[in-house]
Order: structure tokens, then C-alpha cells, then sequence
């Protein structure tokens, strides 16, 4: 029995399958391994340097102010002659202005000659911000770190310590201060481990590990903070976690060689495979000369496939070519006129004219052929209207999100705007145009000269670093002279290779809010009849005149003054008159006073005058204090205008008012607030017992 046409074009066509797979499956394979295994190396080598530069950023930023506060003159004259005051006060200082330029807001600063370790700020986590220092000792676990960077050949140094006071881990950075060679002493500043693990190695992706090791093969950074070595530098004897726990014994001695490479040849980056936690995974290795540490990144193989399935058009195609041949030769030998009909019908629907009759053809396998054709067309007919259905849904869908940002965009309060890398505006929402054309133009067109130098640094420092800003801004229209404060946030935007294509930024309106806390703090500080200060501000103030007579061995003095006829303006005229009087009163002490002076009212009406910077003789001293007293006297004394406003008419009042002065000095050995402001008060009830309109000088 002859084979039928359907079993013959079977057996032909598996052959021809079975041929035409094997070969693509063949060529492919080896072609897939090639494309991967490049792909995969480029894939590492640009997540090693993301991974590198995420770590670094803050890192160099807070090792940079280091370095630079370790070279300071004041610094190195502070560890040299700490004994000195003045000295010790001008470092003081300095560290205070560098502390507040530090990502933590805090330093610590330890000297060489004396043992001694000042730190402020969030080091200690002493919510007032005092300065305190203490003895460092070698017998002290905590303080090992000291010794062992003296002992050091490093100008600085990197670690991530766990000290037991302290509740969390920070990261220290150390630089040596030097002088003629010779080290005299440590500073630094140290921030929170935990941010600063979130913001490197904290960030989950998918098959992706990262580890950041320093010289020693010690885990500094690991998302799973158990792997960690902390105080690695200061206990190098203690139990160490290092590399050789994460690898095998094999893969640990291939990658140490390779780090040893990388450090000869920091530019370039290291790739090899490894086995890590059961899996095969390509290992990237970079050396951050800049820190001293090695960023790990390990990448599962199973991530790392680019593709599986490519069509390689040449060979493809001449297979495909060859394949037709023989199909045609074959449909010719075997099918001959049948199938004519059959073919000008599919080449007609392969042009694209669906509606061609697709009534069937032949007979017996030729029927079935053509049977089974149709249904193909009629499938294919349906999916391409249930793909335009499909694409018109997904086009309207787009519409409509696109619609709903832009209504978001447009209705929100804050100011949002985009500036390209040339500072021009290309976007910017209505809040932001308010109806004027921004788009196209720079700020030189909206803002003062000041106004726009100053947004030009923030923006420089997002577009030129790709560095996120977040800092107050004070804005003055240069169409309308007002002034509004605003609080910013800019972002880079970047391109696919990390570079910044513009600079995305959203302003919030805090004009009134600044407003409001200036207002509290006049408030919470002056008197809100005079505007003099109050007893608060006087008392900050005053405790600083005393420290500054103790440390420049110079003499002050204390005036407790009271108003000798005020109420009986009170009583006679009402409180009206006598506030314009506090007023009046209140103007008069200011104009007697110098720049080193403080004047305050202290409620009713008595005022306190603090006198600094007076000679540092104590009779001299005297003598000048009781000039000052008597032009208080003199001009308070003079008589007194005061215009009332009763009911729209003017009534104008003379009155004569004197005062009681009671004068006391302090010192560099006179420096009991308590006891200073009892004999200035206690001179003045003299004065007034004396007959009024006097000054009465302590003799405690």
C-alpha cells in the first residue's frame, strides 16, 4: 500500500525540523554563550563603579573636611600648647565651625601631648550639644583606637566601631595632625552606621549582594549586618570576620590574589566566578584607593542571562531559504495542480487581503490542508482585532495617566520646575509660572544678581556633582522687589551611562513660617513693650561678660536702675502714659550705651544696665562705671513729651520722672551672678532711701 501524502510530507518535514533545529539550536547556543559572557562582564564592571561611587560620595565628602581641619593652623597650635587659653579657645572655635559643616553635626579632636579628647555633637548624643573631653587610656578598650592611628602609618583612617557607650555603630573617619613630622594628635568626626548602611549596601536588588572589604580582608559593609567586622582597627587581635567566612577555601585565595592586583591597578575592575552560598555567581572586584577599601559585588549567573532565544538573520535566513527549496520541490513532485488554487489564495492573505474567498481545495489530505488554512486566517483575523482593541485600550490608558500627572502637576501648592544642564527652564507647572512664560529662560530673568549667584551654587552642585541638594532659598523678584523663602529640594536627572542630562527641582512656599518663628523668637527674648531684652537674653548675655572679665583680667559692672516718679503718671494719666514713658525711658538707655553694653527691662519700672570691657584697674574701673551711671541719670532725669490719643483728640503730658541707680562691679574674682545682682540692688534701695535721683555705688 502506497504511503499517503499526508505520511510522506510527515516524515519529510520532521527530517527537514529535526535538520534545521539542530543546527539553529547548535549555532545559537554557542552564540548565546558569547553574547552573555560579554554582556555579563560589561553588566559587573558598571555595577561595581555604581556601588563604588553610591559608597564614596560620603565617604570623600566628610574625609575631605577632615583632612582639611587636621592641616588647620589653630588645630595644630591647640595640640601643641593646649595649656594655653587663648589658644584652646581659638581651636575651640574652629572645631565648632567645622562641626557644623560635618554630616552628623560632631568631632572629636585628641591630643597627643595631654590624653586629651574633646568631642561635641551627636558623638556622645547629648541632646544640648556641650563640649566634653576626657583622659584617653591605653587601659581603656574604648580608646585603643587613639594609639593604635599614632602608632599607624596612615595620614588617616576609615573604620566602622561599635564603642559601649554609644547605642549604635557609627563611622569614623580619622586624620593625624602633624607638626615638623611629629604626630601630635587625632580629629575627626564620626555619623550613623545605619544610614550610611542603607545608602550603600542596604538598597535590596534582586540576586545582587554587595560587600565592601578594607586591606586586612575584614567585612566593613555587608547588608547583613552579623557579617560585619566591627572596631576591626582597634582590636586586630579579637575575633575577625572577614572574606574567609563568605567564600570557599579555594575561592577565598583567587580573590585575595585579585585584590592584591587591583590595588597596583585601582582604575581597572576585576571579574571571575565564584560559588557563593551555593549558587554560581560573577564576582566584581574595584579598589577605592581613595578610602582603602574593596567594594565586592556578586551577581547570581541566573540574573545575569541577557537572552535565550536570538534569531541570526544570515544563517536563519539561508536555512530558511534552503528549507523553502525543498518544501517547494517537494509540494511540486507531490501536490502539483491541487495546490494551486490553495496558493494564490495564501499569497493573497500574505499581501494582506483578508477577504479572499478561503472556501476549500482539493480533496483528502489536500481538503484537510486548506480546512486547517482557513482556520488559521479566521484565528489570525481575531487576534489582529483583539490586538487593536488591545492597543487602542492601552493608548487611551496612557491618555488618561498622562492626563491625571499633569492635572496632579499643575494643581499641587509647591513650585516644580526642570532646568537642563545650561540652567534654562524646560518645564515648569502652573504654581511655577503663576502666567508668565518661564520655559526657555534662566533665572537671571526673574531674580537679583544676589538671588541668582546663590541658586546657581545649588544648582552647579546637582548638575556638575549629581549630588541631591536640600537647603533653604531666599528668593527676590526682580520684576516686583519681593522676598520670599523657600525651602528646595533638586535632584539630578540622569541618562542611561550616570550622566546629568537636567536638574529636577520642588520649592516649598515657608515665607510665613520664617516669619512666625522670628516672631516667637522676639518674643521668647525681648520685651514686648520696649523691645528691650528680657530677663532671658539678659542673663545669656550677662553670663558671657562675666566669662570674658575672668578671661581677659578686666573689670564690668552691674547697674540696677528704677524710675523714681512713675506711678503717679500710672495713677493720674493711666498704664497708656506709662508705657510711652517705658518707652521713652527705654530709647534713652540705649542711646548712653556702648557696643560691649547690655541693657534689659526687668518688669514694672526697672530696667538693668551690664557694663563690659572697663578698665583693669579696679578704682579706674569704678570711676568709669560711675561716668556711665550719671549720663543714664542725666538723660533719664531730663523731662518728659508724652502725647496721648484719647478718642481722636491729642492730649500732650510733661512729666518729670528721675531714677535710682545702684551700681555694682564684677571680675575675674567677682563672678557670683547671684551676688553680684543682690549689691547692684541693694545700692539702689540706698539710693533711694538717700532722697531719689541718685546712684549709689557697692561696697561688697
Amino acid at each position: 500500500m502506497a504511503m499517503s501524502l499526508k505520511g510522506k510530507l510527515f516524515i519529510f518535514m520532521s527530517v527537514l525540523f529535526i535538520f534545521f533545529s539542530s543546527v539553529v539550536w547548535i549555532y545559537s547556543d554557542f552564540l548565546f554563550q558569547n553574547i552573555n559572557k560579554k554582556w555579563v562582564e560589561r553588566f559587573i564592571k558598571k555595577q561595581v563603579i555604581f556601588d563604588k561611587n553610591r559608597t564614596l560620595s560620603p565617604l570623600l565628602h566628610e574625609l575631605s573636611r577632615v583632612q582639611k581641619l587636621a592641616k588647620e593652623p589653630d588645630i595644630i597650635a591647640m595640640a601643641l600648647h593646649e595649656e594655653d587659653t587663648a589658644i584652646q579657645e581659638k581651636g575651640l572655635a574652629l572645631l565648632e565651625r567645622y562641626r557644623l559643616t560635618f554630616q552628623d553635626h560632631s568631632y572629636f579632636a585628641a591630643y597627643e601631648k595631654t590624653k586629651r579628647n574633646y568631642t561635641k555633637g551627636d558623638i556622645e548624643k547629648d541632646t544640648d550639644k556641650a563640649l566634653r573631653s576626657y583622659t584617653l587610656s591605653t587601659e581603656q578598650p574604648n580608646d585603643t583606637w587613639f594609639f593604635k592611628i599614632l602608632a599607624g602609618g596612615e595620614p588617616w583612617w576609615v573604620n566602622i566601631r561599635k564603642n559601649q557607650n554609644l547605642p549604635t555603630a557609627k563611622v569614623w573617619i580619622s586624620a593625624v595632625v602633624e607638626s615638623e613630622g611629629k604626630k601630635v594628635g587625632v580629629v575627626g568626626t564620626g555619623f550613623d552606621f545605619e544610614h550610611f548602611l542603607y545608602e550603600s549596601v542596604g538598597i535590596e536588588q534582586e540576586g545582587v549582594h554587595n560587600f565592601f572589604i578594607n586591606k586586612n580582608y575584614a567585612v566593613q559593609l555587608a547588608r547583613d549586618t552579623g557579617l560585619i567586622d566591627y572596631n576591626s582597627f582597634s582590636n586586630p587581635n579579637g575575633e575577625r570576620k572577614t572574606i574567609d567566612s563568605l567564600f570557599n577555601e579555594k575561592d577565598t585565595l583567587r580573590i585575595k590574589k585579585a585584590m592584591q592586583t587591583q590595588i597596583h591597578e585601582p582604575e581597572k575592575i576585576g571579574t571571575l566566578w565564584v560559588n557563593f552560598e551555593g549558587k554560581k555567581s560573577l564576582l566584581g572586584i574595584a579598589y577605592i584607593q581613595e578610602i582603602g577599601w574593596f567594594s565586592l559585588t556578586l551577581i547570581d549567573a541566573g540574573e545575569l542571562t541577557f537572552i535565550t532565544n536570538f534569531t541570526v538573520l544570515p544563517i536563519l535566513s539561508l536555512l530558511f531559504l534552503v528549507s523553502l527549496i525543498c518544501v517547494g520541490l517537494a509540494l511540486n513532485f507531490l501536490v502539483l495542480g491541487p495546490l494551486s488554487k490553495l496558493k494564490v489564495k495564501m499569497q493573497r492573505i500574505q499581501q494582506g487581503d483578508y477577504s479572499t474567498d478561503l472556501s476549500s481545495v482539493g480533496t483528502s489530505e489536500i481538503a484537510d490542508l486548506s480546512e486547517h488554512f482557513t482556520q488559521m486566517i479566521n484565528y489570525v483575523r481575531a487576534n489582529n482585532l483583539a490586538l487593536e482593541d488591545r492597543i487602542k485600550e492601552r493608548t487611551l490608558g496612557l491618555m488618561q495617566s498622562e492626563a491625571k500627572l499633569n492635572t496632579i502637576l499643575e494643581s499641587i501648592e509647591s513650585v516644580i520646575y526642570i532646568k537642563d544642564t545650561q540652567y534654562r527652564y524646560i518645564y515648569a507647572n502652573k504654581k511655577t509660572s503663576d502666567g508668565i512664560e518661564i520655559v526657555g529662560k534662566r533665572d537671571e530673568d526673574f531674580f537679583d544678581e544676589k538671588t541668582v549667584k546663590d541658586m546657581r551654587k545649588t544648582d552647579s552642585e546637582v548638575i556638575e556633582y549629581g549630588r541631591k541638594v536640600t537647603r533653604e532659598e531666599i528668593l527676590v523678584s526682580k520684576l516686583t522687589g519681593m522676598t520670599t523663602t523657600y525651602l528646595s529640594t533638586k535632584m539630578p536627572l540622569l541618562n542611561e551611562d550616570g550622566s546629568v542630562y537636567a536638574l529636577c527641582g520642588i520649592s516649598t512656599d515657608i515665607t510665613e513660617r520664617k516669619k512666625t518663628e522670628e516672631l516667637i523668637r522676639e518674643l521668647a527674648y525681648h520685651d514686648p513693650l520696649t523691645h528691650l531684652p528680657n530677663r532671658r537674653m539678659f542673663d545669656e548675655r550677662f553670663t558671657f561678660l562675666l566669662a570674658h572679665a575672668k578671661r581677659h583680667h578686666k573689670w564690668g559692672a552691674l547697674l540696677a536702675i528704677d524710675l523714681d516718679n512713675f506711678k503717679p503718671l500710672n495713677d493720674a494719666f493711666g498704664h497708656n502714659a506709662g508705657d510711652l514713658l517705658l518707652i521713652e525711658v527705654a530709647g534713652r538707655l540705649r542711646s548712653c550705651m556702648r557696643e560691649s553694653d547690655v541693657v534689659a527691662r526687668f518688669g514694672g519700672d526697672e530696667f538693668i544696665v551690664a557694663l563690659g570691657d572697663l578698665h583693669e584697674d579696679e578704682a579706674y574701673a569704678h570711676e568709669e562705671a560711675m561716668k556711665i551711671a550719671s549720663k543714664i541719670l542725666l538723660h533719664v532725669s531730663a523731662p518728659y513729651v508724652i502725647v496721648l490719643d484719647e478718642e481722636g483728640n491729642e492730649k500732650v503730658i510733661t512729666h518729670q520722672c528721675t531714677a535710682s541707680i545702684g551700681v555694682a562691679l564684677f571680675g575675674y574674682d567677682k563672678q557670683d551672678k547671684q551676688r553680684i545682682f543682690s549689691a547692684a540692688d541693694s545700692a539702689m534701695y540706698q539710693a533711694k532711701q538717700k532722697g531719689r535721683n541718685c546712684i549709689e555705688f557697692s561696697k561688697e
